[in-house]
């Protein structure tokens, strides 16, 4: 494959992964039209957000196993005509039902093109490639999800929050047609065992665990609409761990026993846990605390977005020039470090403060969030990379919910009756700093990694 064509098939590859972290994040702001015009409740519209979020992330590992038996660009094909579906649905439905329908529809395509175009990106790219591209396609991916509020605040504002969907229409089509011709066919796993009663249970039980958690965010932790799913996922994840055997790992042990591959998802989970509390959290301060319009707090997280993408941009050659440990350990610290520059300026303090405390975190985030999926995959083959990517979305996209549900739950606790303090969230974005700290001691305990070179 030619040069030119292997990069225009990396951009291909991204543009249905920005859709996909536009809808997930950027909707928030949408909620109360959406639900005055297809007559949800407060409460009920809330679950259009957690019903993506499950199904984007219970189905993780299944999907990896049959993106391995029966070839990545099928199953990522497969994924971006779901996507497709799923947005007509969500643009032309006059029902709620329909809605929650069409965004469970999303959030399965999602799974399937985060998991299945990392595959494709590790088989088309070689080692000394591979982190740029994979430095790109998670620059845009992290760039998206970042400017969502600001896309779907301006979308809305210029036609209506049918557009925020209906645009994916046009690009969701251009995606497949061009995927269609650039992806060649990748060698599949025939062979490879789909424990079908297993992976049945795992999905419900991270789907019951995470839907419950979220749930409490805005139902408390003694409702039944949060104690039921968690007891229910806690049973099917114990029965999980009691019914497997070393015939049928859930993650097979030629990527278990990587490493690199644990290095880097544990920086990945770690990190995330911060970044969902930056991205979605500090947006939402800034609305409720400091009175920004929804637009404004769109503008001003461009302080965090632009420095997210160059920081994306530029891990490939910083691990290259130092390494995977020390690059991950070195962008931990300067993520936690702007995290803290956001605790000490407050949310109602100088913009400039908070402006400069954005733009540190997003460069940390981004070059992290780039830098340890290449570190995970330096030494994954080409057989085991659809599961190894379904693995490390899965526990990205864990922490991610974990943190917004936990964070959300404990900032409102703290804060309740006052729509003004921000004792919430500075305790939210301290235990995030704690937390995405924590990577800068993993990143220089274990053995040297192998380099990717």
């Amino acid at each position: 494959m030619s040069p030119f064509r292997l990069w225009l098939t990396l951009g291909a590859l991204s543009i249905p992964i920005i859709l996909v972290s536009i809808d997930l994040n950027g909707i928030v702001v949408l909620l109360p039209q959406i639900g005055s015009d297809l007559g949800a409740s407060a409460d009920e519209v809330g679950s259009i957000v957690t019903v993506a979020s499950i199904t984007s992330c219970a189905p993780l590992l299944l999907v990896g196993r049959v993106a391995t038996r029966v070839g990545s660009r099928r199953l990522l094909l497969f994924g971006i005509a779901l996507l497709w579906i799923a947005a007509v649905i969500c643009t032309f439905t006059e029902s709620f039902s329909l809605m929650m329908f069409g965004r469970a529809l999303e959030g399965l395509g999602a799974a399937c093109c985060f998991t299945t175009s990392l595959a494709v990106i590790d088989y088309l790219f070689d080692s000394k490639r591979r982190p740029v591209a994979i430095g790109i396609w998670g620059g845009l991916g992290g760039l998206g999800g970042a400017v969502a509020p600001l896309v779907a605040s301006l979308l809305n504002q210029a036609f209506s929050w049918r557009a925020f969907f209906g645009i994916n229409l046009i690009l969701l089509a251009i995606a497949l047609v061009m995927l269609l011709i650039l992806v060649p066919k990748i060698p599949a796993d025939a062979a490879r065992s789909i424990p079908v009663v297993i992976m049945g249970l795992l999905t419900l039980g991270i789907a019951g665990t995470i839907g419950g958690v979220q749930h409490s965010a805005f139902g408390g932790w003694l409702s039944a609409g949060t104690i039921i799913p968690i007891v229910g996922g806690a049973i099917c994840l114990a029965l999980v761990w009691r019914l497997r055997t070393p015939e049928t790992p859930l993650v097979p042990t030629t990527i278990t026993r990587k490493l690199s591959f644990r290095f880097g998802t544990a920086e990945a989970t770690l990190s995330n846990w911060g970044s969902g509390v930056v991205m979605v959290l500090v947006p939402i301060a800034l609305e409720t605390i400091r009175g920004v319009s929804v637009l404004d707090a769109g503008i001003i997280f461009m302080a965090f977005s632009i420095p997210f993408a160059l920081g994306s941009v530029i891990s490939g050659s910083a691990i290259d020039t130092y390494g995977g440990q020390k690059t991950l350990g070195a962008s931990s610290a300067v993520f936690a470090i702007g995290i803290l520059v956001l605790v000490v300026v407050g949310i109602t303090g100088p913009m400039v403060g908070i402006v400069v405390g954005l733009a540190i975190c997003g460069l940390g985030n981004g070059v992290i969030y780039s830098g340890a999926t290449s570190v995970s995959f330096s030494d994954i083959v080409t057989s085991d990379a659809a599961e190894a990517s379904a693995t490390l979305s899965m526990l990205r996209v864990s922490g991610f919910a974990m943190a917004v549900a936990l964070s959300t739950s404990i900032a409102g606790s703290l804060d309740s009756g006052s729509s003004s303090s921000e004792r919430g969230i500075r305790t939210v974005l301290i235990i995030a700093a704690v937390i995405t700290a924590a990577g800068i001691p993993a990143a220089f305990r274990r053995g040297k990694l192998t380099r990717v070179d």
